[in-house]
């Protein structure tokens, strides 16, 4: 259908068109909103979300695309998110390890403050390296988002495992720790990514919790969804190409017209969409999900195995025991998080036994549930990533970018970017 699609042209000529309903568009859309903006939302899906999807299974179990938590300190999500209508519940701050003999858990005594009496002389974290990552901390805690930003574009910035050894952090720290946890908060198994970013995630989870929603993480999308006109967002839309100043076309032929086009997509799509520049390489992430007939532990904990160089796991949970509506009533749901590209990352027996054997547990007891792969995650962020520049060059007059493609690959990084596109287009509509 040709033709332009959304009103009479005076609301045409003065809308902004915003590509892609991801959590950055959802966000900018909400903020153009409130503040009684015309736009239209174009997402090519049918569903909003982006990468942050969750999809229920026949029987009831609820998978996310990737092991994903929304951390309760995030600064957008607390400004734009209702948390209490998420339900769901939160990890235990801390963590389970696994691997090596009987599951120790070690609570982290800055958010528990009675581990403070054990945490001292568990086994599993020698007494030094507990001390050197509270200086780690604290020395995230007083920088501040701000300089850590900075940072992050900065040429001195330098790798998460350089930092992390900087603080004198030892290589069993590194091992039963650093590796598991850091390395799959940032899909980096060699933690070669930013110390900027490493440290950025340091301060949230010290200072927050890490929920897992009850309807899964897609649930953040579609919560950021229903505050929008539904007369302003378009599911099925995919955009063919841009006309800066006067709108976009869409597959199909239809052309919808708008002085403001907010691209939040990813970088492939966002290169197609310019029609230049090469998107940048990204980090992968690919999660077995299984079904079983009883919990192998109690709490909400994160296990993590030691890394080693023959397992194929980052680290695994329990997510039923953390938000049981993600299982069926009387089932439970592993979520097992692997590293990409490992050799036995596919092998889904491998990938059980080893995860039975941690327990003692028989692996005939775990079901198969999916095999998912996300092979464009997050854009991969080397230390001083920030201050790379765009490879698509200059952007036309009125052509904005929002999401991972412009700042950190984050959900807080992503609507704070959809935020800011949305508050700086209403300041620049505003007279005076």
């Amino acid at each position: 259908m040709a033709g332009d699609s959304g009103g009479d042209t005076m609301a045409a000529n003065d809308r902004t068109i915003i590509v892609g309903a991801g959590l950055a568009g959802l966000t900018c859309a909400k903020v153009l909103a409130a503040a009684g903006k015309h736009f239209v939302l174009l997402e090519a899906a049918l569903r909003p979300g982006g990468r942050v999807v969750s999809r229920r299974t026949p029987e009831g179990f609820v998978l996310d695309r990737g092991f994903q938590v929304l951390l309760d300190s995030y600064p957008a999500a607390r400004r734009h998110l209702d948390f209490g209508a998420l339900g769901g519940g939160y990890f235990r701050a801390g963590a389970m390890f696994v691997g090596e003999g009987h599951p120790r858990t070690l609570a982290n005594p800055l958010r528990h403050p009675s581990a403070f009496f054990t945490a001292p002389f568990s086994p599993v974290i020698g007494f030094f390296d507990k001390l050197r990552f509270m200086m780690l901390a604290a020395s995230a805690l007083i920088a501040g988002q701000a300089l850590l930003q900075r940072r992050a574009a900065s040429s001195s910035d330098r790798s998460a495992g350089e930092t992390l050894r900087s603080f004198g952090l030892s290589e069993r720290f590194m091992r039963n720790f650093a590796r598991p946890f850091f390395g799959g908060v940032l899909l980096d198994a060699e933690l070669g990514t930013s110390s900027a970013l490493l440290l950025s995630y340091v301060r949230r989870f010290v200072s927050g919790r890490a929920l897992l929603p009850g309807e899964g993480v897609g649930a953040i999308a579609s919560q950021l969804a229903a505050r929008l006109p539904a007369t302003s967002v378009r599911y099925g839309a995919i955009v063919d190409s841009l006309k800066p100043g006067h709108g976009v076309s869409l597959c199909g032929g239809e052309f919808v017209s708008g002085n403001s086009i907010v691209l939040a997509v990813d970088e492939p799509a966002l290169c197609r969409l310019l029609g230049r520049g090469e998107p940048r390489s990204a980090r992968s992430t690919a999660v077995h999900y299984f079904a079983a007939g009883r919990a192998w532990y109690k709490g909400s904990w994160l296990c993590l195995p030691p890394r080693q160089p023959g397992s194929p796991i980052f680290h695994a949970a329990l997510s039923s025991n953390v938000a049981p509506t993600l299982a069926p009533r009387g089932q439970h749901l592993w979520s097992v998080t692997v590293i990409p590209g490992h050799p036995l990352s596919g092998d889904v027996s491998a990938v059980a036994s080893e995860l039975a054997g941690w327990f003692g547990a028989d692996a005939g007891e775990l079901r198969h549930l999916d095999f998912v792969e996300v092979p464009y995650a997050v854009p991969q962020q080397p230390p001083g990533f920030a201050g790379r520049a765009a490879p698509w060059g200059e952007l036309a007059r009125g052509v904005h970018v929002a999401g991972d493609a412009a700042g950190p690959a984050s959900i807080d990084a992503a609507m704070t970017g959809g935020e800011a596109v949305a508050e700086n287009l209403i300041a620049s509509a505003t007279p005076g």
